[in-house]
């Protein structure tokens, strides 16, 4: 799950990166965690909309979140599903938050709170246009058959191809800390391995996930 977390600095940072292909529609989902309070506001009372620029077009766009019934791990979970709005155009999209919420004084008075926050980017990977492949009109019909199975086959095999380069095919280790790799690239949380402090000769260990 694409994870997106943030803070009290105001600042998206991107915790779990997933590798997010064009046109992608309903299978990956979109991860905002959120502190609980910021400066003595309880932000489960403010409506948050997420406002997103694709890359290509720079059309802007926004989307109202729902807040999951239950916090995640102490945290406020906003999730939306990536769709076709999101992963239309391969690069960066341009995202960022707004809280708002409006509440009416014993007096009759309106007050406005509003809370942005600093824009980070998803990235959205390519695909090979190989739908978009025309025969020409000139050919037989079964040669136009033949190409257009052609056409289906090589973006079927680009696309298990993409799979597999994310898919973890190691581990590495460095100064206690253990990460799934795929290739030369590291994926997933980190973890650390430390000693549990229990029995010197149990050989037991402790794994504390960041």
């Amino acid at each position: 799950m694409y994870t997106i977390l943030l803070g009290d600095d105001n600042q998206l940072t991107v915790s779990v990166e997933e590798r997010i292909m064009q046109q992608s529609k309903l299978v990956d989902n979109l991860h905002f965690l959120v502190e609980p309070v910021y400066k003595e506001q309880d932000m489960s009372g403010f409506t948050c909309l997420m406002e997103y620029l694709p890359p290509v077009s720079k059309r802007y766009k926004s989307e109202i979140l729902s807040l999951s019934d239950k916090p995640y791990k102490g945290m406020l979970e906003y999730k939306l599903p990536f769709d076709t709005n999101l992963t239309a155009e391969a690069g960066d999209v341009a995202v960022q938050l707004t809280f708002y919420k409006v509440e009416m004084e014993a007096d009759g008075t309106g007050i406005k709170r509003v809370r942005h926050t600093q824009a980070t980017n998803i990235r959205v990977l390519p695909i090979s246009a190989w739908s978009d492949i025309i025969p020409d009109e000139a050919l037989t019909a079964l040669d136009q058959r033949m190409i257009a199975m052609q056409a289906l086959a090589n973006q079927l095999v680009e696309a298990n191809q993409n799979l597999a380069s994310g898919k973890a095919d190691g581990l590495l280790y460095n100064e206690g800390r253990l990460q799934l790799k795929a290739g030369d690239k590291a994926i997933g949380n980190t973890v650390q391995i430390v000693d549990s402090g229990s029995d010197p000769e149990d050989g037991t260990i402790r794994v504390v996930e960041f």
